[in-house]
């Protein structure tokens, strides 16, 4: 009997363990699912930075061997983001209608063959038209990169998605110059095209296991669908959060433009030491995209957006005050500003999406394009030609973080006492587990 109750007792245990096993191997399959698809995501959305940054070395370069001047090398690069914010608008309502995965697809497709023509081109005319092309591509990963994380995610886990990819995504900005100024010193800058277009079959590889997640369609002819931007624009709280929020990424886009001329020209550093206090102001908003990951557990957004508001203020104020005296000075104050943009980044779009249950795509990708313009104009700014620019540059930086953190009290009472409108796809925000 006791060697009966023994073998029992034996055969239990070993289920149980073997249960257990399995309970564990599943969540660490999850777990490990869960992984790949955030790098998924990130990995689209990393097509613009890593098609914009890891070229800016080589457009001397392009001018120098062409013998052209280096404003119509220019024209390939700002013309590359004409192309991309328009069709960003225009990916967004083709994905409502026909799902999210043909525009991603297509996107990649066009990406990637429009690269390998760069890398191709005899004059700078054939390269100004190729980059349209790419830039035209770029639009679509990019826009469906936030379209796909608000179909498949809500509540918490979306904020941690978001956090996530932005600390993945800092990695592109950080290391797309050394890159691009590694291969120029051992190879042709045409081999900077062939190492984006590898990149943009990887992640088209990559992006041919997605399954489709938009569960709702529109109707409509091509034209009538643009229309669908009007009736987002009558939600007021998407409208209101969006035109907010989108203002704070300003003096970080207008750093990237503003970074060369502060460093190089104004206080004479080499390009080494370019390179690594960019890739450390980058690796400051990684920082700021983890911290997130970790406080956003433990404090409310709304004391953390503040908290994030009030950061970007404090490093602003401090190039305005000493960035002109050291360049040290200058780079604490911005990396301060880049760690708390950081780690606003993933709550601020998180509450724009949360402000709207349809028309997804249209959404997402007007999120994408007003940030982009925001940034221009900050790029266009810090750029232009002033008696003190660091100065301007740091009145720039103070000003904008200041006005979203005066209209953030304003804002958070409208979004609690806003009514939803019955006209249109304005719905209030929802929070629950992932879909």
């Amino acid at each position: 009997m006791c060697r009966t109750r023994l073998e029992s007792a034996g055969a239990g245990a070993s289920f149980f363990f073997s249960d257990g096993w399995k309970v564990l191997n599943d969540t660490q399959t999850q777990r490990r699912r869960r992984v790949l698809y955030i790098v998924f995501l990130a990995a689209i959305a990393a097509v613009p930075p890593l098609a914009t940054d890891m070229y800016l070395a080589a457009m001397p370069t392009i001018a120098t061997q062409w013998g052209v001047p280096d404003s119509h090398v220019a024209l390939s690069l700002v013309l590359w983001f004409a192309g991309f914010s328009v069709f960003l608008l225009v990916c967004g309502p083709l994905s409502d209608k026909y799902g999210r995965r043909p525009v991603l697809l297509a996107g990649l497709i066009l990406f990637t063959a429009a690269t390998g023509a760069c890398a191709l081109a005899t004059n700078v005319v054939q390269l100004i038209v190729f980059r349209i092309l790419q830039g035209i591509g770029a639009a679509g990963p990019s826009a469906m990169c936030m379209a796909i994380c608000r179909d498949r995610y809500e509540g918490p886990q979306r904020k941690h998605a978001l956090a996530y990819i932005g600390i993945i995504l800092g990695l592109a900005p950080m290391i797309a110059p050394m890159i691009g100024a590694a291969l120029l010193k051992f190879a042709h800058w045409r081999a900077i095209f062939a190492v984006q277009g590898g990149l943009g079959l990887a992640t088209l590889a990559i992006s041919l296991r997605y399954v489709e997640t938009a569960t709702e369609r529109v109707s409509g002819r091509i034209l009538s669908l643009m229309g669908r931007y009007v009736v987002l624009m009558r939600n007021r709280r998407y409208f209101l959060t969006n035109t907010a929020m989108g203002l704070i990424l300003g003096p970080f886009y207008g750093f990237i433009a503003f970074s060369s001329i502060v460093y190089i020209q104004i206080y004479e550093l080499s390009n080494h030491a370019f390179s690594l206090l960019f890739g450390f102001n980058a690796a400051m908003g990684m920082l700021g995209a983890f911290v997130c990951t970790r406080v956003t557990r433990l404090v409310s957004d709304t004391v953390l957006l503040t908290v994030c508001l009030i950061g970007c203020v404090v490093g602003a104020t401090g190039i305005l005050a000493w960035g002109s005296w050291h360049y040290l000075a200058f780079a604490g104050g911005m990396c301060l500003f880049t760690f708390f943009c950081g780690m606003s980044r993933p709550l601020s779009n998180n509450l724009i999406l949360e402000q709207v249950r349809h028309d997804i795509g249209s959404a997402s990708s007007f999120i994408v394009f007003y940030q982009f313009m925001v940034g221009a104009v900050c790029m266009r700014i810090a750029t232009a030609s002033w008696s003190r620019p660091i100065v301007a540059f740091g009145i720039l930086a103070v000003l904008l973080p200041t006005v979203v953190l005066a209209f953030w009290p304003v804002l958070l009472r409208l979004l609690g006492t806003m009514p939803v409108s019955s006209a249109g796809p304005e719905l209030s925000c929802v929070a629950g587990e992932s879909k």
